[in-house]
């Protein structure tokens, strides 16, 4: 499933009762695992969010149930998400990040990602090097654990994407003069 379409879902108790929306997932970027998520409740003045961790998660579908109930969840409300610890990284701060290829070009931003909601796993990131006109990516490729190097500021992988396209573009100029 893509993550963008699980960010907003709403998340239920136990005994399937609504307690929050899904704010952001936290991920392992060293197992490319989730390792935490995040639901707001309240108003934008007021948000608090609940910590769940990924082994409290019992099924996702329609919505996110959760093996507590909200008063078992209490001891866990937050007043805002708290900063990556390291080897982490929150799934907003992950998508839009550029992309480099193994040669230090830009390859493109990440726009998605796939995650397996059985493991918990990220399969892939979809990366695109440019967008149509009204915001949706073209171009996407995916790259896959194995393919990158480091994740920081920027996501180094180990292969560049864009190989049909530099063969394309040749720099000499034919000019026939008659």
């Amino acid at each position: 499933m893509n993550a963008k379409d699980l960010l907003g879902k709403k998340i239920i108790d136990k005994n399937a009762k609504d307690l929050a929306k899904l704010a952001e997932i936290d991920i392992n970027i060293k197992t490319f695992t989730i390792s935490k998520i995040y639901g707001s409740i309240g108003n934008p003045i007021s948000k608090k969010y609940y910590d769940i961790t990924s082994d409290n998660i019992l099924a996702v579908g329609d919505y996110i149930q959760v093996a507590e109930t909200a008063d078992e969840l209490e001891g866990k409300l937050l007043d805002k998400i708290p900063e990556s610890e390291e080897n982490r990284m929150k799934i907003n701060n992950l998508i839009g990040k550029t992309v480099l290829n193994s040669e230090g070009n830009i390859t493109g931003k990440v726009v998605n990602l796939d995650i397996d909601l059985t493991t918990f796993k990220i399969n892939g990131l979809s990366i695109s090097n440019s967008s149509s006109t009204f915001g949706k990516p073209k171009n996407e490729a995916v790259i896959t654990q194995e393919d990158i190097l480091g994740i920081g500021d920027y996501i180094i992988i180990n292969k560049t994407l864009n190989e049909e396209k530099e063969e394309e573009s040749d720099d000499s100029v034919n000019v026939d003069i008659n």
